[in-house]
Parts: structure tokens; C-alpha cells; sequence
């Protein structure tokens, strides 16, 4: 019998084209959105596996069921919007961390320069006239860089901020890598590696250890001068901790591509402090993995790990219990 591949969303033709040629003759790869309501819950009672990116939207509460010892393959690295109650618990499901490591780190890279030096601020501050040429700015050179969540991500930020001489702590949930770092831990080493960074890198997955990680206490252990940059997710930080240390100590700099109320999260962008009325605030619409052909690449990403799967009965970045929020 044929083997079935479910892309659950209305893909585009360059996705599905990637999809269709990594899987090559293991399996047939067609999209759920093709196929007649009355067809629906037998294809997916067909399937094999499924490339999904909204499992709550894409799937109909009768046809979850059938996705018991199946696959379903996630098309982004987040899991934390994952209705694990909705699904049987046979089911496995796999991120797709890694899909979007080098644009997301040269994003990194940008925002941590930008802070450093200052650009909105001074930018902003010109447009009103203010030419404050002889003010002092900060640099990334010889310093050390915390990168919390080592992973694809932070493997790919260590590369880029290594040219500048910065010296790099990862902390992972292994607390191993075959890298060469000067340190890495786990989070049981997190107050020794925030006071050591004058930058630190929030790339970890947000789950119920790291709700709400960077808190006040935390920020307290950071150098004032510092940086942080937050490609995670917005929870990862408590908003209102975040906020009185940004007012109170104005040399400290944040730079946000991850908010806590967001358009595919909540239906809109919504904060619950003025972060862009402080000039030490940098901000981004959680966009740093978008560049030009990302959903095919991170497809051609996803495909390869469904390839295994139907080759081996196995896959790669299996979701397991302390993903979950």
C-alpha cells in the first residue's frame, strides 16, 4: 500500500514542490485542503504523517483522533501553542527547531549592534535636532555573550559574534555540546553566566521551567550596561520586571523580537507597559526568521525529518513532557 504525507494547510506551490521532492517516492504528498469535506477524515485516517502549522486551526475535532501513532510535523520551532488535550496521547509530534537558525541569528547580531551603538536612540534624537555627536556608545568587542537556550540558534549567533572577539556561554538542558565555548551549563548555572554577559541571547523554548525565567531577580544579577536579546518567546521574560528595570537603570538595553501579546498568539499586538517610550528599548514584530524563500527552506527542513521517519519509524526533535507550557 502507497504511503500518504499531509501537508494540513493551504501551502504554495514552492513549499509543496520542496516537500514533494525531499519525500521523493517514499510516500505521496498531497495537501488536506485539496480534498472534499466528505474525504477528509478518511485521508487523514490514511496518513502516515503530516506537516502542520496550526494543529488547533487545520484539523477538525473528528479528525484529530486519527492522528494516533502518526507523525505530525511541525513547521515552526515553537510548541508552546501545541493543544497537546486535543490529541491522542499515541501521537508524536516533532518541531522544527533549527529551520531558521542563520537568519534568526544574523537578526540577533543586528539588534545586539543597533543596541550597542545606539542607532534608534541617536536616530530619533536627530530627527528632533539633537546632534549628540561626543556621546559615548558601546560596543560588542572583546566582551562576553550569554547565549540561553544553546542551540541551532545560539550555534549560529556564537559563530557570528566570534569575529568580535566575544567570548561565549551557552546553557542548554544537557549542559554538553561538542563546541568550543568557554562554558557551558544548564539553567542551575544561570546566575553566574548573567553576571558575567554584557550580551545575553533568549533562543530557548518556552515550557513551564522557563515561564517567566528572566525576572527581576535576574535582571538584578545583569550587568547595567548589558544587552538582551529575546528571539524566544515574550513569556520568557516577566513584562512588568522587565519594564522597572529598563526605567530604573537607563544604561541597560533591551532588544525584543518575541512580546507577550501577540497577532498569532492572541489575535492582536497589545503591551501592557510603554517599552517604546524608554529610548533603551529596540523592537522587531517577531519577523526575524522571515527572509526571502524561509517557508521553503524550513519546509525542505521539516521534509527531511518526515523522511526518516517513513525510512526508520523514527524522527528528530520529538516533542516530549518538558516542552510543555
Amino acid at each position: 500500500m502507497s504511503r500518504s504525507v499531509l501537508v494540513t494547510y493551504a501551502a504554495r506551490a514552492p513549499v509543496l514542490a520542496a516537500i514533494a521532492d525531499v519525500i521523493g517516492g517514499a510516500a505521496t504528498v498531497r495537501r488536506l485542503t485539496d480534498f472534499p469535506e466528505a474525504e477528509r477524515v478518511a485521508a487523514v485516517q490514511a496518513a502516515d504523517a503530516f506537516f502542520t502549522q496550526s494543529i488547533k486551526s487545520e484539523f477538525r475535532p473528528t479528525e484529530l483522533a486519527h492522528a494516533d501513532r502518526k507523525l505530525v510535523q511541525l513547521m515552526y520551532a515553537g510548541v508552546d501553542r501545541v493543544p497537546f488535550d486535543l490529541l491522542p496521547s499515541t501521537t508524536l509530534i516533532a518541531h522544527n527547531g533549527g529551520a531558521f537558525a542563520e537568519q534568526m541569528a544574523e537578526h540577533v547580531l543586528a539588534m545586539a549592534l543597533a543596541g550597542a551603538k545606539k542607532l534608534l536612540d541617536r536616530h530619533v534624537r536627530m530627527a528632533k535636532g539633537d546632534f549628540d555627536q561626543f556621546g559615548a556608545l558601546g560596543t560588542l568587542r572583546d566582551g562576553a555573550c550569554a547565549i540561553i537556550g544553546y542551540g541551532a540558534i545560539g550555534r549560529e549567533t556564537a559563530r557570528l559574534v566570534r569575529p568580535f572577539g566575544m567570548r561565549v556561554y551557552g546553557l542548554n538542558r544537557s549542559g554538553r555540546t561538542t563546541d568550543n565555548l568557554e562554558f557551558i551549563g544548564t539553567l542551575e548555572d544561570l546566575e553566574p553566566v548573567l553576571r558575567a554577559a554584557d550580551l545575553v541571547v533568549l533562543s530557548l523554548g518556552l515550557n513551564r521551567r522557563t515561564h517567566h525565567l528572566i525576572g527581576a531577580r535576574e535582571l538584578s544579577w545583569m550587568k547595567k550596561t548589558a544587552i538582551i536579546v529575546n528571539v524566544a518567546r515574550g513569556a520568557v521574560i516577566d513584562e512588568a520586571a522587565l519594564y522597572a528595570h529598563l526605567k530604573a537603570t537607563p544604561e541597560f538595553t533591551a532588544c525584543l523580537d518575541a512580546w507577550w501579546i501577540e497577532p498569532l498568539s492572541h489575535g492582536r499586538f497589545e503591551i501592557g507597559h510603554p517599552f517604546f517610550d524608554l529610548p533603551n528599548v529596540l523592537g522587531s514584530p517577531h519577523n526575524s526568521a522571515q527572509v526571502a524563500g524561509y517557508l521553503t527552506s524550513a519546509a525542505r527542513h521539516a521534509a527531511k525529518n518526515v523522511r526518516r521517519y517513513l525510512a526508520e519509524g523514527r524522527a528528530d526533535r520529538l516533542v516530549g513532557a518538558d516542552d510543555r507550557l
